[in-house]
């Protein structure tokens, strides 16, 4: 008998354990068991579950070669975005689920590992080991999880073994890394680069009204006003440099020496390996399995890598005919390099992209030479004294030298029980949990760059995460004539706790020591703890009559200890289901051969609280408890006051209603899909409230506020052809999704609705907008004449003229039109960037559709794949290209090769203003507006696989049960409005300079099993 199941979640199918064992016994009958899920901590046959899941299988997770399986989800599911914002091995992506759950509160989803929520790194669980990823979207799914499953919840479910068959596989990949998306496009050639910067300067004397803008650029080219003497790399003056006719370097001028590429030592293409080992199987009342992996994932940075080690165990024993046991352990130990990541001077991506190409890599002398490092060896690194771009620093150098390393050990687990008291009722008890130790230990040299003054520094660091989970649950299942009921009653204990501990350390005695006793001298140590309870009484119930007509309902009981007055709330859900083509007069329909509608509605919470300053975590925990800070006065100890506690605050709730449907089309399912439609209305929201000065305080949190969100959702997959020896399938999903703040919180200061909220740079927040439409000053062009740049301004007409006068302007629109309706505003250009009006622009970073496509195919033995992800309409701010299109003082920023549109001379029509090297007046042409909105349509090649199984005959009496080979390419091109734009690597879409894009992968793997 062919047995097909899907485990969606928490939990084993041991109310199915009498069927399971007939079909094992059975084998000579051919039929199908239906499919079965388990959400939350209910089992039930798909058809008659009510509730919006998606489902990642095995299968689709070893097509991508990822280091984090959650980015495994990637294009996988319809209203589930993968966020990678960073390109470093192993680092975390952030998942969205059904839009924005929260203003400023938590958005990520709640994870559970085999039953237990899980509040460790995703990172340390081996994709290798999972049997399906699950996301559970609708209340239905997901009120059971009640105050934590407002952002929707990821449950991960790892392999078992199979009683009667012994299964040995090896899995090994290698291939390389490589930063195939493209960067963006700068000057490159110095040439180039010097010839615009004395334009710059020869505009900045032309209209500062210099006499001889020609003498007034070359006596400041090399100098304290341009670029430093020292930095001439060329054989000639600035006046034998510059043609001044052309603005550009005379033919014949020779060069000193020649920049290095910057690029070419920042990055590499490396290399990624990766094995995996398995064991699993079983005999008569227990089952195993058992994995261990081994991976090393490099960076395309230099001194960038992961590297992981991990195992697992999974056993199931039948201890009685009453009793079944259950245990499951992981372990991993990871060691991560970080170099050259951080968001300021040390970022090579800043460096690689923003350094003007005049700069070298290597010191050079007076004569072009190199200058040899005393020190280590090799030629010494060019460290800035004096230059306008990152002086005193080298990313590069730095990221040689120095280190930033983390190891962490990590152990999840978790042991489950269940007996049976009568053939109707069992008791159920699970407990389990995580644990990790943190080590970061950052090391920066004693001759170079930021600890060379200190005889370089020492800074460790050490984080330790425990937290449990205890389950209690008393379950009821029956089926009497047409009528199926399975009830469940439950209590649940969480504890979590994170402790932290830095110290730094610096004057190293022994050059390359990394231990503090080769230190001298120690700055503050810091230490903390936080930690947190919840405690949880929930139930639910589920019954279908004839397998038609399903409902189904839960609640659940919260208290937690992160708030001080309002601790317990109550969540709950009801769903309804139709299996339409169950009933009589679909018997004959030659359209749907399945047909599913469903509907329900539930009350979900957030209790998680983001704090924006990372300092003040403790604000996320400890919530209603003033703060105050230890210090010390005149050696005695005292108290710093540092911010009032928000006693009063509470959970965030969702109410959320969806409805769908689900269908497969035609006698052979030619066409199977489903649609959702969902409406997610939040309130409680927490917002900042600016209190008045007399208060003494600046900030106070409050519940108030109301968001709704609300969109659909669809996938789509078609058959094309489904013949012995090929196949084609075609699958297509997405969400369009629209987000609407409905009600703005009370501000303190007036009794009234608060106008606008502008907390977050770009967007602005109030009622009847979006979390994320942009409100910012509106860019007018380029004034033909001058070339300076022009910005829109609403202003009122004062002294009646007809026309814009300094001191007219209106700051912000919203505001003013809410303090002075009725008021008669005119409209108007301004060179001067502060009286620009800040306003709604009409454009939202919310793309009007989103989601992934994909193909398979298969011929005989030989398989092929390939995902796309698309995003279409909405804009981003590009603000790493803002960086590039700069007016500042020339040699401190390399500019985009769409500098070479600039304004020259009157009469030019373009959008790009004059260069006049920070010239007043002309500094805030780059500064924010809607210059730089980007439109973020997109669409990626994110996941190629080809793949051939060989014949059995090939390897026959070797033992062998299969052998594939495949190729595979993970996030191998893009396209969108401008090279180097990247609007998937985050949330809003927005560049940043500093970010580690997303690194290409390609390998070759063998897998094998007997």
């Amino acid at each position: 008998m062919n047995l097909k199941t899907k485990v969606l979640g928490a939990g084993v199918l041991f109310f199915l354990g009498g069927g399971i064992a007939l079909a094992q016994t059975d084998s000579t009958r051919v039929a199908e068991v239906d499919e079965v899920v388990i959400v939350g901590y209910t089992a039930v046959k798909k058809e008659d579950y009510t509730g919006s899941v998606s489902k990642v299988g095995s299968e689709n997770i070893s097509k991508k070669n990822v280091s984090n399986v959650a980015q495994a989800l990637t294009g996988e599911a319809a209203g589930v975005r993968v966020i990678t914002t960073s390109g470093q091995p192993g680092s975390e992506p952030s998942i969205r689920i059904r839009g924005f759950g929260s203003v400023s509160g938590n958005r990520e989803p709640l994870y559970v590992l085999d039953g237990i929520p899980f509040n460790g790194n995703v990172s340390a669980i081996n994709p290798d080991d999972i049997e399906n990823m699950t996301v559970l979207k609708d209340a239905t799914a997901t009120a059971i999880y009640g105050s934590r499953g407002a952002n929707g919840v990821v449950l991960i479910q790892t392999k078992k073994g199979k009683s009667g068959r012994d299964v040995v596989t090896i899995d090994t990949r290698i291939g390389f890394n490589a930063p195939l998306i493209p960067r963006y496009d700068v000057i490159r050639s110095p040439e180039q680069y010097i010839g615009l910067s004395w334009e710059a300067l020869y505009n900045q004397g032309k209209f500062n009204g210099s006499a001889d803008p020609v003498a007034y650029a070359n006596a400041r080219l090399f100098s304290t006003q341009g670029i430093r003497p020292q930095y001439n790399m060329w054989n000639a003056n600035a006046a034998q440099l510059i043609d001044p006719a052309t603005k550009m370097v005379r033919d014949g001028v020779t060069r000193k020496y020649s920049p290095e590429d910057w690029r070419d030592y920042g990055f590499q293409t490396s290399m990624r390996s990766e094995t995996n080992f398995s064991i699993s199987g079983g005999e008569g009342k227990t089952t195993y399995y058992t994995g261990i992996g081994y991976l090393k994932d490099e960076g395309y940075t230099i001194n960038s890598k992961y590297e992981r080690y991990s195992g697992r165990l999974n056993l199931t024993h039948q201890a009685k005919s009453w009793l079944k046991g259950e245990f499951n352990m992981g372990y991993a130990y990871s060691d991560t390099d970080r170099n050259g990541q951080t968001e300021d001077s040390g970022s090579i991506f800043w460096f690689v992209d923003n350094i003007p190409s005049i700069y070298p890599l290597f010191l050079r002398n007076a004569q072009g030479g190199f200058v040899n490092d005393p020190y280590y060896g090799g030629y010494q690194y060019d460290y800035g004294n004096g230059r306008g771009f990152g002086a005193l620093t080298n990313s590069i150098a730095d990221a040689t030298y120095n280190l930033d390393n983390r190891k962490k050990h990590e152990v999840n687990a978790n042991f489950f029980l269940k007996a049976d008291i009568t053939k109707k009722l069992s008791f159920e008890t699970r407990i389990g949990g995580q644990y990790y130790n943190n080590s970061r230990n950052d090391y920066s040299n004693p001759y170079y760059g930021s600890s060379a003054s200190q005889y370089g520094s020492l800074y460790k660091e050490r984080t330790e995460l425990f937290s449990y989970n205890f389950l209690q649950l008393l379950r009821y299942m029956n089926r009497f004539g047409n009528h199926g009921v399975q009830a469940f009653v439950a209590h649940e204990s969480t504890d979590w706790k994170y402790n932290y501990l830095s110290a730094s350390k610096y004057g190293l005695v022994i050059p390359d020591g990394g231990e503090f006793n080769n230190a001298i001298n120690q700055n503050p140590a810091y230490s903390y703890m936080y930690n947190y309870a919840l405690e949880s009484y929930f139930g639910q119930a589920m019954y279908d009559y004839d397998g038609k007509y399903l409902l189904s309902a839960s609640v659940r009981r919260d208290g937690t200890s992160r708030f001080l007055n309002d601790k317990w709330d109550t969540f709950y859900s009801v769903g309804l289901g139709w299996v339409v083509n169950k009933e009589n007069f679909m018997q004959n329909s030659t359209v749907f051969n399945k047909l599913k509608l469903k509907a329900s509605y539930g009350i979900v919470g957030d209790q998680s609280i983001v704090s924006r300053d990372a300092a003040d975590q403790n604000m996320g925990y400890y919530p209603g408890y003033n703060v105050y800070n230890p210090g010390n006065f005149m050696g005695l100890p005292a108290a710093a006051f540092d911010r009032i506690g928000y006693p009063d605050l509470t959970w965030e709730k969702s109410k959320t209603f969806d409805a769908g449907m689900e269908f497969t089309l035609f006698k052979n399912r030619i066409i199977e899909g489903a649609v959702d439609y969902y409406h997610k209305t939040t309130d409680n929201l927490i917002f900042d409230n600016r209190l008045a000065p007399s208060t003494g305080n600046a900030i106070m949190k409050v519940n108030d506020g109301l968001l709704v969100n609300q969109g659909v959702e669809f996938t789509l997959t078609g058959h094309v052809i489904n013949k012995e020896d090929f196949y084609l399938d075609l699958s297509l999903n997405g969400e369009w999704l629209k987000n609407k703040l409905t009600r703005m919180p009370i501000d303190a200061t007036t009794g009234l609705p608060k106008i606008i909220d502008l907390a977050e740079s770009g967007f602005g927040r109030s009622e009847g907008h979006s979390l994320y439409d942009f409100y910012m000053r509106e860019w007018a062009g380029v004034n033909p004449q001058t070339g300076a740049a022009m910005w829109n301004v609403s202003y009122t007409d004062k002294n009646g003229n007809g026309k814009f006068d300094g001191g007219e302007q209106i700051a912000s629109l919203t505001e003013f039109l809410a303090q002075n309706p009725g008021a008669t505003i005119l409209e108007g250009t301004t060179e001067v960037y502060a009286q620009a009006t800040q306003k709604y622009v009409g454009k939202s970073a919310i793309p009007d559709l989103r989601g992934a496509f994909s193909v398979n195919a298969g011929y005989k033995a030989l398989s092929l794949s390939a995902q796309f992800l698309y995003g279409i309409g909405g804009y981003s701010y590009d603000f790493a290209y803002a960086g590039l299109m700069h007016n500042s003082v020339v040699g401190n920023n390399n500019w985009s090769t769409d500098i070479l549109d600039r304004w020259q001379n009157p009469g030019d029509i373009t959008n790009v203003p004059r260069l006049t090297s920070n010239r007043t007046g002309d500094t805030n042409y780059n500064s924010m507006s809607t210059r730089f909105l980007t439109k973020s349509d997109y669409l990626v090649l994110n996941n190629v696989r080809l793949a051939y199984t060989m014949p059995n005959k090939y390897f026959a009496g070797l033992g062998l049960n299969g052998l594939t080979v495949s190729l595979t390419g993970d996030n191998l091109w893009i396209q969108t409005k401008r090279k180097g734009f990247n609007p998937t690597t985050s949330e809003t879409g927005n560049s940043n300079t500093y970010r580690y894009s997303p690194l290409s992968t390609i390998t070759f793997g063998v897998k094998t099993n007997f």
